[in-house]
């Protein structure tokens, strides 16, 4: 009674493996298999006679071959699970990619064998081949773009400097070199942002501290200092941080500019900290002599920044408060996850 039971449940199991949704092997110790479930020999088409031992290997693709030997090789001698996928031809002639997972069988330490099972992976290959074609070709299309906005940049630039120096009005000459250096500065920003990989998180802190270097370097008030205090790490899209370094850009020229009439020295700040949870907090301050009134107009002689920066601050969705005592002080407040 107990041989017809033990029979009644193999025969029952191997029901079950030929009823069984994936393509299931067993393969001895020396890697020569033994058993195909009905999924793998439909899929092949062919008898079991050819599978057996080494025949299977000849429905491999050619170019796969050598990769799936030297891994299950490999597996096989450390005694360890394995996946790899490969080309299988399928009984129509056409090349199917599996996903084909195996797990070694051991018996009080002994190697027995291994159970292998197979998934058609091929619409999930193909998916993912097409979106990293869709990628490679969105970020050559990028590059271009890039690469042609930085020229124009560049040209521009260069035609308003060219302007300001055949300009016989000081303060016409006065605003396109501002605007130039407006224009250049922008430029070195969108290049640094362009250069951080899509959906990577940029370093506010870092950013913001090379802007507003880089911008005063560019101004050349060598009595004007800058002191940069990072209290907390705030990690930001590139859509943020990008308007929130070209604030930074305006503030720290416009400081430098106006603040400090007929060559003085004076210190630029910059604090970047999170106040709350969820939320930064932005100041720029410097302590000139504040923003006179005649200087808050969008005229050549004014302050175009005062014009930008809200513009700026409503892209990085924050909220702006300005004072005028002792020098000038910005404060934005903006939300970060």
């Amino acid at each position: 009674m107990a041989g017809e039971a033990g029979a009644a449940v193999a025969e029952d199991f191997r029901l079950f493996v030929d009823q069984a949704p994936v393509m299931i092997w067993h393969a001895g110790p020396d890697r020569s298999r033994d058993y195909f479930n009905q999924p793998w020999l439909e899929f092949t088409g062919r008898p079991f006679a050819d599978e057996r031992g080494f025949g299977w290997i000849d429905g491999m693709h050619p170019d796969d071959r050598a990769l799936c030997d030297a891994t299950s090789a490999e597996a096989f001698g450390e005694r360890r699970s394995f996946s790899m996928d490969y080309r299988l031809r399928r009984h129509d002639g056409a090349w199917r990619w599996l996903l084909d997972t195996a797990r070694p069988v051991l018996h009080e330490g002994t190697l027995t064998g291994y159970y292998g099972s197979c998934v058609d992976i091929t619409e999930m290959k193909q998916a993912l081949d097409e979106r990293r074609r869709a990628l490679a070709e969105r970020e050559t299309l990028l590059a271009e773009l890039h690469h042609r906005v930085k020229n124009n940049a560049q040209a521009t630039t260069s035609f308003l400097g060219l302007q300001a120096s055949r300009a016989s009005n000081p303060s016409v000459a006065a605003a396109l070199r501002g605007a130039a250096m407006r224009v250049m500065l922008a430029t070195l920003v969108q290049d640094r942002m362009f250069r951080v990989a899509e959906g990577a998180l940029i370093d506010l802190g870092i950013e913001l501290a090379a802007t507003a270097r880089t911008a005063l370097d560019i101004v050349a008030r060598p009595l004007v200092s800058l002191v940069v205090a990072i209290e907390d790490k705030l990690l930001l899209p590139a859509s943020k941080a990008t308007p929130l370094a070209l604030i930074v850009n305006e503030l720290v020229v416009n400081a430098a500019r106006h603040a400090f009439p007929d060559g003085r020295g004076g210190t630029i700040r910059m604090e970047l900290r999170c106040p709350a949870p969820g939320q930064g907090e932005l100041v720029v301050v410097d302590d000139g002599i504040g923003v006179p009134e005649s200087l808050r107009r969008n005229t050549p002689e004014g302050c175009l920044g005062l014009h930008l920066v809200p513009r700026l601050a409503r892209q990085a969705q924050a909220t702006m408060r300005v004072e005028n005592q002792d020098g000038t002080r910005v404060t934005l407040r903006f939300a970060h996850a």
